[in-house]
């Protein structure tokens, strides 16, 4: 991946957050707040908004960048149960079975079944607390994750998460929110064992902001490789394509350790498999999930049955196990031809699945000439080895193993549904790389399901919260799995308003 996707700008803003002025600075650089919120992304927008709805009448947000929105702005959508969304489309997801499954899912590894619980148990209400703004979203075939499970992922109607977050963020200014922009906190204020505001900079001048409760959403720090291998020591960024916006640095962890507040010795990194080159087209990475293709590693030798590109976030645990994080998708042309009539088996788009796709030859055969990393067609297999960079034995042997596999029927090495085994034999041939991509980490800040802060006895500190991906404790090693896609920016929005009441709660028992 290039210097250049690493250390990304902020993506420009799509429509739907409003951009505004900061709050007039005070002369004499000291604001007296009920709460406090650190970051104006995913978390913090609802966790403003809903301090206010609270009762909470002095609300100052401070955000670093030049405005509000945060990595919210870029996703298409949100996780969601028993929301009246789903009741209208006769979906029927039980927040206590998609509990269940989700802890089983997660081995009860990491995870604190409190907040995972009340994380479950909001989401229906969140999605039609954001509906009540003017937002809509959708829940169809293209939002459903595989075959075998009923859509839980709201997507928006007519755009993305920046009208929603758009949508919280003008309701939380016409509430009284105050925001400054381009400001850094330097420190959280801890006074007798309590939070009593924040220290912070901006436009060169010190700002203090008095207040008894401090909800810190800040974000994660993918940009900073050597952080994340503290806690991922596996992590590489050349190891990974996706993308990262170099403002988030997770300055708000070092603000709750300083404050007291207990991190955990993992994270979680927000990873998927089944992604074609950064450099690469989408329809890349629809390509290269099918079950039709043979997977090999930079060694030419086949590590997995290839119906795992149906999960994609598990199957970059294969994935890590291979040299580089790297794969390759090897067809030929029989089974080019027989996706040009039958369409793809496993695409999230309904113009692309099960339906005749009769240009796809050609659309590849652009592909692979605009990307000559990322895909191929080649005349032979040797020819495949050489732009892999394998030994042509090797991958001659495991392509006539395989072949071998779809004679008769069974799979010996990885026991492929015999449906999906397709020989590859008849040129021309194709290749596309496929990787894992990675897109922020999770944790180590340690909360309880109320979005309070704990310390290292797992006490609350008190008038601290926390909220969005800088926290534990809902997630294990494999993100969202096949109960709670689009739970990245979900549980943010969701322990936002969780910690965004009790903070208002909070600061109305201190008697401000």
């Amino acid at each position: 991946m290039s210097d250049e996707m690493k250390q990304m700008e902020p993506p420009k803003m799509p429509p739907g957050i409003s951009k505004v002025p900061s709050a007039p600075f005070p002369g004499n650089g000291t604001l007296d707040a009920d709460v406090i919120i650190i970051g104006g992304g995913g978390a913090g927008i609802p966790a403003a908004l809903s301090a206010l709805e609270q009762g909470a009448k002095r609300v100052v947000m401070l955000e670093k960048r030049n405005r509000a929105g945060g990595n919210a702005i870029m996703a298409r959508g949100i996780f969601g149960c028993e929301s009246q969304v789903l009741r209208n489309a006769m979906v029927y997801t039980d927040k206590d079975e998609v509990f269940t499954n989700a802890m089983r899912w997660h081995h009860y590894d990491k995870v604190n079944g409190k907040l995972l619980r009340a994380y479950i148990n909001q989401s229906g209400d969140t999605i039609d607390w954001i509906r009540k703004r003017g937002i809509e979203f959708k829940i169809d075939t293209t939002t459903r994750m595989s075959y075998h499970q009923d859509p839980t992922w709201h997507c928006v109607v007519g755009g993305n998460m920046a009208k929603a977050m758009g949508a919280l963020f003008r309701d939380a200014l016409d509430k009284g929110l105050q925001v400054y922009f381009e400001t850094h906190v330097e420190e959280i204020l801890i006074e007798g064992g309590k939070v009593a505001g924040v220290r912070a900079s901006h436009d060169d001048k010190e700002l203090i902001v008095n207040a008894p409760s401090v909800v810190v959403t800040s974000g994660g720090f993918l940009p900073v490789e050597e952080k994340v291998k503290k806690y991922y020591p596996a992590y590489s960024s050349e190891s990974f394509g996706g993308f990262m916006v170099k403002t988030n640095t997770g300055d708000g962890i070092e603000l709750i350790e300083k404050a007291g507040g207990a991190l955990e010795n993992y994270i979680t990194l927000i990873r998927e498999a089944c992604a074609a080159s950064d450099s690469a087209p989408r329809l890349l990475s629809e390509f290269v999930r099918e079950p039709y293709h043979v997977w090999v590693n930079k060694k030419g030798s086949r590590f997995i049955e290839e119906t795992a590109g149906a999960n994609l976030q598990t199957a970059t645990n294969a994935l890590m196990m291979q040299p580089d994080v790297k794969a390759f998708a090897i067809f030929d042309e029989s089974t080019m031809q027989y996706m040009i009539e039958n369409g793809f088996e496993l695409s999230k788009a309904d113009d692309t699945r099960g339906v005749p796709l009769p240009d796809l030859k050609e659309k590849f055969t652009e592909i692979a000439k605009k990307a000559p990393d990322a895909a191929i067609v080649a005349h032979s297999i040797d020819e495949i080895a050489d732009w892999i960079g394998c030994d042509k034995d090797a991958l001659a042997e495991e392509i006539s193993a395989y072949n071998r596999y779809c004679a008769q029927g069974y799979d010996e090495d990885f026991n492929k549904q015999r449906k999906y085994l397709r020989p590859v034999t008849e040129g021309p041939f194709y290749g596309i790389l496929h990787q894992g991509i990675v897109v922020d980490t999770v944790g180590p800040v340690r909360i309880d399901h109320k979005g309070r802060v704990l310390d290292a006895e797992y006490d609350p500190i008190p008038g601290l919260f926390a909220g969005g991906v800088i926290c534990s404790g809902w997630q294990s090693n494999d993100y969202c799995g096949q109960y709670l896609f689009g739970s990245a920016l979900s549980f943010s929005i969701n322990i936002g308003r969780i910690s965004g009441r009790g903070a208002a709660d909070y600061a109305a028992k201190e008697g401000v």
